[in-house]
């Protein structure tokens, strides 16, 4: 969010995975919102904490009949987990536009970053075109995320 508002601190951040536990929402332009929800695959957190945010996001997802798009974002590190997998298979019939965001891409070398977006569309049956890496320390692939979010808003 920091990033693509050019804002240092509008979504609060951490060195600890798991900092957003709520769903926080951004108006941007008064024409949609931008919403950032809780993490779930490498959060410190304890198994009631991360049921109370499984039952959020379904009932976020479930009940949210203006949802445009999900941007899932995913450690370029590590390849997609049984999290990441289960999270898309149950979104798509939910959310008609997807992008699938590797993020850290900076933390890579530019070799492996294309070899991680051929993986995870492997991994999810999805066409590469759907995923992108994103460094936040050089913006790379930012422009690309504006240009998804502009085309179905």
């Amino acid at each position: 969010m920091n990033k693509l508002f050019n804002r240092r601190n509008l979504a609060k951040v951490s060195q600890t995975p798991g900092k957003t536990q709520s769903i926080n929402y951004y108006l941007s332009d008064r024409r949609c919102y931008f919403v950032d929800l809780p993490g779930y695959g490498y959060a410190r957190a304890g198994k009631i904490e991360r049921e109370k945010w499984q039952r959020m996001l379904e009932h976020y997802f479930e009940k949210n009949k203006v949802l445009k798009g999900l941007a899932h974002l995913i450690d370029i590190r590590h390849p997609a987990t049984d999290l990441d997998i289960m999270l898309h298979e149950w979104t798509q019939p939910l959310v008609k536009n997807h992008l699938y965001i590797l993020t850290k891409a900076d933390k890579v070398p530019s070799s492996k970053r294309a070899q991680a977006i051929i993986n995870l569309a492997k991994d999810l049956s999805i066409p590469r075109e759907r995923v992108i890496s994103f460094s936040i320390e050089v913006g790379d692939g930012k422009q690309r995320v504006l240009e998804w979010v502009a085309s179905i808003i």
